[in-house]
């Protein structure tokens, strides 16, 4: 298992980007969680927000891949949500260590 592998999440909408250390390589879960989430958004929020997430999370193998999709995935939503707040935060990356 390799060790501090950092995923990212660029700004979106005008809300800044995150930088998120795991302590395995999740890069994969975290961008299908970003993907999922934003397909939902750009495809006029068919369906339910939760069921699309519950379904494609527990296709994952492990507790952390799941973890990571759903970091990606209501990251996504949380950039989308914040940007209609009119955040004055400029893009910037804030790292977490999960």
């Amino acid at each position: 298992m390799s060790k501090g592998v950092t995923t990212h999440l660029q700004a979106h909408d005008g809300y800044p980007g995150i930088e998120i250390i795991w302590a395995a390589d999740c890069r994969q879960a975290f961008n299908q969680g970003v993907k999922l989430a934003q397909a939902w958004l750009d495809n006029a929020k068919s369906g339910w927000l939760w069921a699309a997430m519950i379904a494609e999370r527990d296709l994952l193998p492990c507790a952390i891949e799941r973890r990571a999709f759903e970091v990606g995935f209501l990251s996504r939503i949380h950039q989308r949500i914040c940007s209609h707040q009119g955040s004055d935060e400029q893009s910037r990356s804030v790292p977490l260590t999960l």
